[in-house]
């Protein structure tokens, strides 16, 4: 059993944590939670979490965790060291520290960098490490959040580029109110849609939830109302090459579809989407109703809701069973209620 650390985005620790452990779910590893405080989360698994950790949005990284200290008035404590196996000899390493919320005590990071790379080459002296503070083979992090400080090797971070080159704005068809790509991410990955999954959408709009599915893995299908929105859907998935997915015309009230592995989705509340003169508390109950119909058994969905409409409680009498409740600020405007169901 390996002790590991992952470090989430601040503002966003809670949907962090709970996507992180949809996408263990997801891939089938087995974990034990050994501690969890502001922005940090200490699991216990056998298996490798990368590929878990590769699929989230809001962690900033994952690390092989090695000690725990206390930093009293710049005097610095650590417990117990965990000896790697796979540090090799005569390679490079640097050392990082974050701050991690506004009860970091510690003023002068680099003094403090400084003092982890002394301990981290006086317990890997065997080793020969060499310190290289550009390209080094081992990036060191240590994690600072009040007076207490953890230190790990890091073995993933994520790239946030990646999200950027798909935001709404850089896609083709650009359509107003359309979610941000790493929220859009989350919400999939809520779903626990699997590789080869078949992945739903039934508000699909400019088809953002359906090319992170799509990136995923999964077998992805969309359907709208709106046939301008289906063509523009159309050429973004042609856009991000996305090969396996269908787009339809339909009511999400009334799908020709037989059974899906896992929905996720944004329905329009008649703020910068159409209803279709549809009353939104209807509409919303009638999807859910539909929805149930076509997921498989023990499958998950997952929409964004305002909080003032109180979805999870039309979700309770459609006959779901509520997972979890997350109120997330979308922007400085805009909060939406993301509601997890099975």
């Amino acid at each position: 059993m390996k002790k590991y650390l992952t470090h989430v985005r601040g503002h966003y620790q809670d949907l962090g944590f709970e996507e992180f452990f949809a996408t263990l779910e997801a891939e089938s590893i087995e974990y034990s939670v050994e501690k969890k405080e502001d922005q940090v989360l200490i699991f216990n698994t056998k298996q490798n979490p990368i590929k878990a950790a590769k699929r989230c949005a809001f962690l900033h990284s994952i690390l092989t965790l090695i000690s725990i200290g206390n930093v009293e008035e710049d005097k610095l404590e650590l417990h117990e060291f965990i000896s790697l196996p796979e540090i090799e000899d005569n390679k490079t390493f640097a050392v990082r520290v974050k701050k991690v919320g506004k009860k970091a005590i510690w003023q002068d990071l680099p003094d403090l960098e400084r003092e982890l790379g002394e301990y981290i080459f006086d317990n890997y002296r065997e080793q020969n490490l060499k310190a290289n503070l550009r390209r080094p083979d081992y990036l060191f992090q240590g994690i600072l959040i009040g007076k207490r400080l953890y230190l790990g090797l890091e073995v993933w971070s994520l790239d946030r580029i990646e999200y950027e080159n798909r935001e709404p704005g850089n896609r083709p068809y650009f359509r107003p109110g359309s979610m941000k790509t790493e929220f859009a991410r989350a919400i999939v990955n809520l779903s626990r849609v699997k590789q080869n999954d078949v992945f739903y959408d039934p508000f699909c709009g400019g088809g953002g939830f359906l090319i992170e599915a799509a990136k995923l893995g999964a077998n992805v299908l969309g359907s709208e109302l709106d046939k301008f929105a289906i063509y523009g859907c159309n050429q973004n998935m042609k856009f991000y090459e996305e090969n396996y997915y269908a787009i339809i015309r339909s009511d999400s009230r009334h799908l020709p579809i037989k059974e899906v592995d896992a929905i996720a989705t944004d329905p329009p509340y008649a703020i910068q989407s159409s209803t279709h003169g549809e009353n939104v508390n209807n509409l919303i109950y009638d999807f859910l109703i539909e929805a149930r119909s076509i997921l498989k058994k023990d499958g998950y969905l997952v929409f964004s809701s305002p909080a003032k409409h109180e979805s999870e409680l039309l979700a309770e009498k459609a006959g779901f069973s509520i997972q979890k409740i997350l109120d997330t600020r979308l922007h400085k405007s805009l909060t939406r209620r993301i509601i997890i169901l099975k």
